[in-house]
């Protein structure tokens, strides 16, 4: 999965999807730290990523900010071990491989 994981993002949790495999770009390595929420959305398109963010603006708290054309966020609850959002993330990749549009919380009891 191409992920880019948001500035709050812990590395530890970054080196566990990394270690799955996953293809994730960092703010901070990839894009300038504090960078609007609307560089992340153009980059995750631009890029065809998957925002990992704990951001309540990508679940909708700023009613300005356009999250419906996007390949999808994955709001991440960071006092999950990484662990446990490696394995939603698993689950995820599993049954399904378009998530447009979509926000999902991980870990999360969507499955």
């Amino acid at each position: 999965m191409r992920l880019l994981a948001d500035e709050h993002i812990p590395p530890a949790i970054v080196s566990a999807l990394r270690g799955e495999g996953h293809d994730i770009a960092v703010v901070g390595d990839d894009i300038d730290l504090g960078a609007e929420d609307t560089v992340l959305l153009e980059y995750a398109r631009d890029t065809d990523r998957l925002i990992l963010s704990e951001d309540t603006n990508f679940r909708g708290a700023d009613p300005d900010l356009d999250v419906e054309d996007q390949p999808g966020i994955l709001a991440c609850e960071t006092a999950a071990s990484p662990g446990e959002i490696a394995a939603a993330i698993r689950r995820i990749e599993t049954f399904t491989d378009d998530l447009t549009g979509t926000v999902l919380y991980v870990p999360g009891d969507w499955l």
